[in-house]
Formats: C-alpha cells, sequence, structure tokens
C-alpha cells in the first residue's frame, strides 16, 4: 500500500540526570508541511501527558535535514536546521531552530533513508510552488 506521507519515531535526550524533559515524537513527511509531534516521555514515578503536541514546519523553512550514523552501536541521528527557528522555540532541547534527533533503533537508518527521500520530494515540490506563483504575473494573457 502506497501512501503519501512517511513517518520516522525520534527521541531527544533529557539534559539532566533525572530524565525530566526526554522528549519522544515522530517526524511525518505530509504533502504540505513537515509534521513534528513531540510529547514528554514517560517516567519511572511520573507519567507525562498523553496528548502529542503538533509543529507545522513548511518546507520552505527547513534548511536541512541530515543523517549522522557512526559504527554499529551508537544511534543513528537526525540534525533538523530551519532558516527561521521561532516554530520549534516552545520545545525543549533544540537551540536556535536546530534539533539532534536520536532514532529509536539502528535498523532505523533504511527507514531514515527513505524517509529522507520523501521529504525531498515534497520539500522541491513546494519550491517549484512557489517559483510558479511567483513567475504567474509574469506569463502573458492566454488568447493573445
Amino acid at each position: 500500500m502506497l501512501t503519501d506521507s512517511a513517518s520516522l519515531p525520534f527521541e531527544i535526550a533529557a539534559r539532566d540526570a533525572l530524565g525530566r524533559q526526554h522528549l519522544e515524537g515522530k517526524l511525518v513527511a505530509a504533502p504540505g508541511a513537515l509534521q513534528f509531534f513531540w510529547r514528554f516521555r514517560d517516567r519511572t514515578f511520573k507519567l507525562a501527558s498523553g496528548d502529542m503536541q503538533l509543529v507545522a514546519l513548511p518546507y520552505p523553512d527547513l534548511a536541512s535535514l541530515t543523517l549522522h550514523t557512526t559504527l554499529r552501536w551508537f544511534r543513528p541521528r537526525l540534525v533538523l536546521e530551519l532558516s527561521d527557528p521561532r516554530p520549534l522555540s516552545a520545545v525543549p532541547g533544540i537551540q536556535l531552530g536546530t534539533a539532534t534527533l536520536l532514532l529509536p533503533q539502528p535498523q532505523a537508518t533504511r527507514q531514515a533513508r527513505t524517509f529522507l527521500k520523501m521529504l525531498d520530494y515534497h520539500r522541491s515540490e513546494a519550491l517549484a510552488q512557489i517559483h510558479i506563483d511567483r513567475l504567474a504575473p509574469l506569463a502573458p494573457p492566454r488568447g493573445t
């Protein structure tokens, strides 16, 4: 079954020893925008809120999304960079529009490469539509 959107689960590691603000989420390459779903991960003695929060990131605002892999026992990671850092400013663990997203299992490298291809397709479509809209007023009127 083919779908128009691909998804990729991720984690952003906690910044302290108690595991507070450990994020889990999912990136979805939807046709309109990259959807960034996130929530705090449950801790041992405290349950996080069950609802995931959504941040829609327009494709033209993506500066880059790159996959970094190292040796087999290290988890692969994606580095997401935005040209405008405001949409992700409320998400903990993200600084100046740059996020390091850890992929949950080492086998996720193949899934991440597929996700990046789908993301590149949607991004190129969005950029092409921007160029078409910009050049539309310059086209001669039809019927002349």
